[in-house]
């Protein structure tokens, strides 16, 4: 196998944060488009896992950033 540089990894990492937030926000949206009654704890563990999964989308783009205008 190849030897993958932290930039290609940084990428990896960065699509599949991509794809986990696009499968957080559609589970939501289907929560709201079915009516669908929640408890406090599910929608607090919903909110959770959005924000932190934004978190983790702008730490690894804020260290893809420098090694592209570099």
């Amino acid at each position: 196998m190849f030897k993958q540089n932290s930039n290609s990894r940084l990428q990896h990492q960065l699509c599949e944060l991509k794809l986990e937030q696009r499968r957080v926000c559609s589970d939501i949206r289907n929560l709201v488009r079915n009516n669908t009654t929640i408890d406090f704890f599910k929608a607090k563990q919903l909110s959770n896992l959005k924000v932190g999964v934004n978190k983790k989308i702008k730490s690894v783009e804020a260290r893809i950033m420098p090694n592209i205008i570099a």
